[in-house]
């Protein structure tokens, strides 16, 4: 399967965190190719996207970055398209942990660990070794995913008439109940790296991550110990409560 991977050749970072995401491929043994793909800038995606306003990507504190990395996957769907073959989309802070298996797959997968949470989306049900119907409504980030011509045309239309946001926040199952996730998870994000996302805290002595959710979405059966929702979180979500880019999330 074609492998494109997004990154930005005049990010210092970028580049730094791509060279990790195939090194960390070669060390699992995946062997297909990894092609760079050119993200787009914050200051050009509107030169890519041609829509009437219609998006919400002002409510996130980098609302151009957002959108350029929206516009980066449009234009992957419009290269799968073209190639008429399934491809995998890999973002620049992609982490291989296990290869990828050899797996059929029905429109659309996700082979990324979830990155955050959304308390008040969180769906309860235990996932299954395999691939199964996506569990949570949204791939909760989108630094790893396969997907076939027939799925990228209908995203790329519904980028003419859907309103446009966060594009793993757009890729929901209840507009597209085909999407399928593969568990266990293979490729993780390198939750320390993000050209989109602000460390939410700024300094030592403010809360930490698990205290911000609290704040943010307070009375939740599932921070409350002993609860089959906090065993639940615990067991399949305690990274997105510890690392620096989960908190980041809190205000999507």
């Amino acid at each position: 399967m074609k492998t494109f991977l997004i990154s930005l050749s005049k990010n210092i970072s970028s580049v730094k965190s791509a060279k990790q995401t195939i090194q960390s491929a070669k060390d699992v043994g995946y062997t297909e190719p990894i092609e760079h793909f050119e993200g787009i800038l914050p200051n050009d995606w509107h030169n890519h996207i041609h829509h009437d306003g219609n998006d919400i990507f002002h409510i996130y504190r980098k609302p151009d970055n957002v959108a350029a990395c929206f516009a980066s996957h449009y234009l992957l769907w419009k290269k799968c398209i073209e190639l008429n073959e399934p491809i995998l989309i890999l973002e620049h802070d992609a982490i291989f942990k296990q290869n990828i298996p050899d797996i059929d797959f029905d429109m659309c997968i996700t082979f990324g660990r979830p990155s955050y949470i959304r308390p008040f989306q969180m769906i309860y049900e235990e996932p299954i070794h395999g691939v199964q119907p996506l569990i949570q409504e949204n791939f909760l980030g989108h630094h790893a995913y396969a997907i076939k011509p027939e799925a990228a045309k209908i995203f790329c239309e519904d980028v003419e008439s859907r309103k446009l946001s966060a594009n793993d926040i757009w890729i929901n199952k209840n507009i597209y109940p085909w999407l399928q996730e593969y568990n266990p998870h293979p490729i993780w994000a390198d939750t320390q790296f993000s050209t989109i996302q602000e460390d939410w805290r700024g300094d030592d002595s403010a809360p930490d991550i698990m205290d911000n959710y609290r704040f943010s979405f307070p009375n939740l059966p599932m921070w409350e110990a002993g609860t089959e929702e906090n065993k639940y979180v615990t067991k399949h979500f305690l990274h997105c409560l510890t690392t620096p880019q989960s908190e980041s999330y809190i205000d999507v």
